[in-house]
């Protein structure tokens, strides 16, 4: 069994050297052309004397994700996973708190870099990367290298950093092993039946802790081929999966309903697909019935967390698919819905979902536990409500966390309200939900402002895309 997520890449190489790793209409990747990528930014960081250190992978679904992700483990390192739609204040809060050393972009998403940080653009991938610094500004052709420059990693060794739980106010970091990412992907590869067959569709970003394991390392442990899509759009999702034959499909409900849009204008295209999951946040079955209708394969329900790698539940392709609920375990994760005092509960009763395994994380990067720690038995509170049906399934209720969901993204309203707070001319802020049908909420922000300020529509929308992600931008304000 592989001792750390290195291994993964590094070993499907050795065993199918010429297969496809990354496919799309104008670039193949072979798993050894990946392999000896990687294996040079491994070297490339070692001779940068970055090797063993936090790395930033700031960057879209681009064809050599892959190659710098298994680079920065190759060298020892663990990579922080930050989302390109961020703002440059978000980055750089993130940085600081990760203790970043340098960060892997490309020079579209420069800007969003702090002006002190070492930045590596790939955009001249495979033949070199651009290094600079404050002070100089170096191209770096990429070392030639058959293996990786360092011992192998012990997997309760971090492997990767993601930004999550900002309940009070600000994201932490949750750190998750090499274990972790194995124990996780393991269960992906059997629950979804992926083979050196499939090709899958890479939407979800692959920062992200569902696209890192389900559309990324899984892929790769199978030996299946990857699609990257950089950026979604519903028309060239569809012909992409026309032209690379894609058979599994990875989603959040928002692009569900994009894909709909398309095919319910038109006839009904030939594909290949599987199968077809989604997760991020709970689907309405009405949608699930539709693109059945439409395209004759169930559209399957996930459900997982960040802090557990993250999949933990799943309607697989064993029982019938039963829409409207989270499915059932994993392979290899106990799910189980508590009470309180975290017993079980029978089934039919509401409860918190609460989940453990070797996919589950340690901490934090402050070392601290969450603000409702696990309880006992070593179950990890996830902070969602779900009901537990008599064969297995569960229901997803609604949640016990301060937050909710648009398009997929987890949004914290106390980190919003915190930020807009920032600007002098802001008394207070109060962020909530509005129930959207395409976008499962959207983000409505009332201020009130502060005594004596003048404050319009515009300039807090100006505040908000200055501080916050893009999918962080409220629909409605309401000023008062």
């Amino acid at each position: 069994m592989p001792a750390a997520l290195t291994d993964v890449l590094f070993d499907r190489a050795a065993r199918d050297p010429h297969r496809p790793a990354i496919l799309m209409p104008e670039l193949t990747l072979s798993y050894r052309q990946l392999a000896a990528e990687a294996a040079g930014i491994a070297r490339l960081l070692v001779a940068l004397q970055l090797e063993g250190t936090r790395i930033s992978l700031l960057l879209p679904n681009v064809p050599r994700f892959a190659s710098v992700l298994y680079g920065v483990l190759g060298a020892g390192g663990t990579a922080v996973m930050t989302n390109p739609v961020n703002s440059p204040r978000e980055v750089a809060e993130q940085f600081a708190d990760a203790g970043v050393s340098a960060a892997f972009t490309t020079e579209t998403l420069r800007h969003l870099l702090p002006p002190d940080a070492q930045v590596l653009i790939i955009d001249s991938l495979p033949d070199a990367v651009r290094s600079v610094t404050d002070h100089e500004e170096r191209v770096l052709p990429l070392p030639a290298a058959d293996m990786l420059p360092v011992q192998p990693l012990d997997g309760d060794a971090p492997a990767a950093i993601l930004f999550t739980a900002a309940e009070e106010g600000r994201a932490r970091g949750a750190v998750l092993s090499h274990r972790n990412l194995l124990a996780n992907l393991r269960s992906t590869v059997e629950m979804m039946r992926l083979s050196e067959e499939d090709r899958l569709l890479a939407a979800i970003p692959q920062v992200h802790a569902f696209g890192l394991t389900v559309s990324l390392n899984a892929a790769l442990a199978a030996g299946a081929a990857i699609v990257p899509v950089e950026r979604f759009h519903p028309v060239r999702t569809l012909e992409l999966m026309q032209q690379t034959g894609v058979t599994v499909l990875a989603g959040v409900p928002a692009m569900y309903l994009g894909i709909l849009s398309v095919l319910e204008r038109s006839p009904t295209p030939s594909h290949t697909l599987r199968i077809t999951l989604s997760g991020g946040a709970p689907i309405h079955p009405g949608v699930q019935t539709r693109w059945e209708e439409k395209l004759g394969i169930p559209l399957r329900q996930g459900y997982g967390l960040t802090e557990a790698s993250p999949v933990c539940l799943f309607n697989s392709p064993d029982p019938p698919n039963r829409p409207g609920t989270l499915g059932r375990p994993v392979p290899g994760v106990e799910v189980a819905v508590l009470d309180p005092h975290g017993e079980p509960l029978p089934p039919g009763e509401v409860g918190e979902i609460c989940v453990r395994g070797e996919n589950v994380f340690a901490g934090y990067l402050d070392g601290s536990s969450r603000k409702h720690p696990p309880s006992r038995g070593g179950w990890l509170r996830t902070g969602d409500l779900g009901r537990q049906e008599a064969d297995g399934f569960i229901r997803f209720v609604g949640l016990l966390k301060a937050m909710f969901t648009r398009s997929g993204f987890n949004v914290y309203p106390r980190e919003l309200e915190r930020v807009i707070e920032g600007d002098e001319r802001v008394a207070r802020a109060t962020v909530y939900a509005q129930p959207d049908p395409v976008r499962e909420n959207e983000i409505v922000l009332q201020v009130d402002v502060a005594p004596g300020a003048s404050l319009t529509e515009d300039d807090v929308r100006e505040i908000c895309r200055s501080q916050l992600a893009a999918y962080k931008q409220p629909a409605r304000i309401l000023i008062q």
